[in-house]
């Protein structure tokens, strides 16, 4: 997946487990970031593609550079606040009529630090898997990801989609423009749709006949 699918995914499993309505939309921010955190072992392209084709979907894509990514990043929401803060910088631009943090009365504010690192292990935890079934077609080789790395250098993929096919950003895109419409209602769509982007995973695998 790219950096939207992976952000999307964070997104709709924040809602889809009503962080939101117990922590606020920080949270659901928060989980939006780190789905993309395992990606910056792809930061080497800008200097060296060698290094670049060598490092990524290994050095950011484990077991071990996630933990410890996760324990700094929920450590520096934690202390400093730091979503809270650009967000008030940014403020002038958000829109005035949606808030995921007004649909509800059941916010019981700043969410402690084990639940942001909770967050930011699942969000980045689930990175690995979107990426192993979003592989090969039209002539490319599967990217494997490898979870053990340094321990082990075994990588993993279930090719159930192609690179190129556009049925998971439409099912994620829809599912926030849902989001956005029924807000009071963010739980179950998301929720949904997840559910939709999994079934459709399922029914393209079965189709290129690596599920069945």
């Amino acid at each position: 997946m790219t950096t939207p699918e992976h952000t999307l995914v964070g997104v709709h499993t924040a809602l889809a487990t009503g962080l939101h309505r117990r922590f606020g939309w920080q949270v659901v921010v928060l989980a939006a970031v780190a789905s993309n955190l395992p990606d910056w072992d792809g930061l080497p392209m800008l200097i060296d593609m060698a290094r670049f084709e060598s490092g990524h979907r290994v050095w950011g894509h484990n077991l071990l550079a996630i933990t410890l990514s996760s324990v700094l990043v929920a450590t520096l929401q934690w202390r400093f606040h730091l979503i809270d803060r650009l967000a008030h910088k940014l403020r002038r631009w958000k829109p005035a009529d949606f808030s995921l943090a007004e649909t509800s009365d059941m916010v019981r504010g700043p969410a402690p630090w084990s639940v942001l690192l909770v967050v930011c292990l699942v969000a980045q935890l689930l990175h690995l898997p979107c990426d192993m079934v979003v592989s090969g077609g039209k002539g490319l080789s599967d990217w494997q990801v490898q979870p053990f790395w340094p321990w082990s250098d075994t990588g993993y993929a279930l090719p159930l989609v192609p690179w190129g096919d556009v049925g998971p950003t439409v099912i994620l895109m829809l599912g926030v423009i849902a989001v956005a419409k029924l807000p009071r209602r963010a739980t179950m769509v998301s929720a949904a749709t997840l559910v939709v982007l999994i079934a459709y995973l399922l029914l393209r695998g079965w189709s290129r006949g690596v599920v069945g």
